[in-house]
């Protein structure tokens, strides 16, 4: 199909106004180098154990809770209730054991209405999870990892599958975000700190270690590198992100410096916290308001944005 001429003259406009929105923003430094688009495809690297599917977890939630969007998630390695409890303490800023049992029931029904969650005891296909991506009406799928799926994982397939997500974007709209691991390369003695004092330690991989070669950084949008030193005895608690690749940087983001990671906190649990900054921390359920709240009949479900909104006028 040819575009039609003139389709893009509005855009053009608005960008010589200056009309064109940054992306989506959560109140953190982070918003300099990271911002939320629509209609992307975006890669998550790391070495496993280093919490990923924790921290893109903590990531989604500031979306949801700031900006109301919908989230289906698949991981293949992470249970759903895993995924609930944690995003439970970060939602209340309370450790999960100290939660009421009010707490838990309301908290899961407000979170459950923004997240999705497809199951993990079945093998798909590409095709067959997109169909239920689309089908969940959401504004933004993770799936966790792409290794997890019944696809064959040569190269050229590797390819296919990115062209067929790239494909799913741009029809629906959706953002998917693709948990990948490093390739064996990355993990060896050759990979670690020499001197120093993270002598010993496992440097974070690089964009052009990812499983499955260059194809996920060539057809990405964004890509971002999620590290941690885990076996250090302080800093095994700080999660460092690293933005390799930022496709659009005149609606926001910017590569990170080199050596000059973004720095989290892992705050207990509670959320993570930049530089002193708890970006979950205008956004949580007032005290009063949580003692005021009461399950509602399955069929008056609010939108979260709308429970929210309740929530915070109380």
């Amino acid at each position: 199909m040819i575009t039609q001429e003139g389709d893009c003259l509005q855009y053009l406009i608005d960008y010589k106004d200056g009309k064109i929105k940054d992306g989506l923003a959560i109140g953190c430094d982070l918003d300099e180098y990271i911002r939320f688009k629509p209609n992307q495809l975006n890669i998550i690297l790391g070495h496993d154990n280093v919490g990923k599917t924790y921290w893109i977890n903590w990531y989604f939630l500031t979306l949801a809770l700031k900006h109301g969007l919908k989230f289906c998630i698949w991981s293949g390695e992470n249970k759903k209730a895993t995924i609930l409890r944690d995003l439970l303490q970060m939602y209340y800023g309370i450790k999960f054991k100290d939660l009421t049992y009010q707490q838990i029931t309301t908290g899961t029904t407000i979170l459950e209405q923004q997240f999705k969650f497809v199951s993990n005891k079945e093998l798909y296909k590409p095709n067959d999870l997109l169909k239920l991506f689309k089908e969940s009406e959401c504004n933004v799928a993770l799936i966790d990892p792409f290794t997890g799926l019944d696809r064959q994982m040569d190269f050229q397939s590797n390819y296919n599958f990115l062209n067929t997500c790239r494909d799913f974007c741009n029809k629906y709209g959706v953002t998917i975000y693709i948990n990948t691991h490093p390739n064996s390369e990355s993990g060896r003695s050759g990979n670690v700190y020499q001197e120093g004092e993270y002598k010993g330690h496992l440097k974070a991989p690089m964009k052009d270690h990812i499983e499955g070669g260059k194809a996920f950084s060539n057809r990405c949008d964004d890509l971002f590198v999620i590290h941690r030193l885990v076996k250090h005895e302080s800093m095994k608690y700080v999660t460092w992100v690293n933005v390799e690749k930022v496709k659009d940087m005149d609606t926001g983001g910017k590569h990170t410096a080199l050596n000059d990671p973004i720095m989290f906190d892992f705050n207990s649990g509670l959320g993570f916290t930049v530089n002193g900054v708890d970006p979950l921390k205008s956004v949580r359920p007032k005290p009063q308001a949580l003692l005021q709240t009461r399950i509602i009949e399955t069929d008056g479900l609010m939108s979260t944005s709308e429970k929210l909104k309740q929530l915070n006028n109380k």
